[in-house]
């Protein structure tokens, strides 16, 4: 009997690990087709090349050979999975601990020094869901989440950030500040930041093509002089919905 997985087998799937704690794949985007007709831009988007890297915590040892993947590498994209916040490891740690301290050590390695971090706070479909339920607080980092909530809000998914948003939205976004904080603390740069619904992979398409954008704002920088005539603004927005 032959079986091909389909695109929510495939999402549901944890994948093989190799024994060191480390796994990777390389891929492109948007993919390209030798039959397709693609301009000027679109081909230079196909040169970027991506490489999704899965390290476990035993991969994260002293002599952490993986890094020298890195070396020419114009962005790190970290995933953290917003659905973490109520679940507990074995030894009774809150598993978004570890991806804090994961993050903190990444950061602040000097193979990433002065390089661009997008974090994508991913499972947000299923988080929305899941904060009707159980609240924040479950993660004593998050224990200071308090919301002011309108009696009159919807609980429809499509309210945005700045117009009757949902539970759902305005947690992501205090998670986003909090790494954000974190990361100008340890840094003294700036995080970007975006989330991913699992269960849409064209949520993931729109997370790459910002990653795209932040590398070309990087080119179109070093082309320009920033002074008080330019367009470009150190302070450029470091979300995407």
């Amino acid at each position: 009997m032959e079986y091909e997985p389909s695109d929510l087998d495939i999402l549901y799937a944890e994948g093989v690990t190799s024994s060191n704690g480390l796994a990777c794949v390389d891929f492109s985007f948007p993919p390209s087709s030798p039959d397709e007709n693609i301009d000027t831009v679109d081909q230079h988007d196909s040169l970027l090349r991506y490489q999704l890297i899965r390290v476990q915590a035993r991969g994260l040892g002293e002599n952490c050979k993986w890094l020298e993947m890195f070396d020419d590498v114009g962005m790190v994209i970290l995933c953290v999975a917003l659905t973490d916040y109520d679940q507990f490891s074995a030894d009774g740690n809150n598993k978004m601990l570890p991806s804090r301290k994961f993050f903190e050590s990444i950061v602040t390695h000097p193979t990433f020094d002065q390089m661009d971090f997008l974090l994508l706070l991913t499972k947000f479909d299923l988080f929305e869901e899941k904060i009707e339920r159980v609240p924040l607080s479950r993660c004593e980092w998050f224990d200071d989440f308090h919301p002011m909530i309108s009696r009159h809000r919807s609980n429809t998914n499509s309210n945005s950030i700045n117009n009757n948003p949902s539970l759902g939205q305005l947690a992501f976004h205090y998670i986003a500040v909090k790494f954000k904080s974190l990361y100008s603390s340890l840094t003294g740069r700036k995080l970007y930041v975006s989330h991913v619904k699992g269960l849409e992979p064209s949520s993931v398409d729109a997370a790459l093509k910002f990653a795209r954008e932040i590398l070309k704002w990087d080119e179109e920088r070093a082309n320009f002089s920033l002074s008080e005539h330019s367009f470009y603004s150190t302070e450029a927005s470091s979300f995407s919905h």
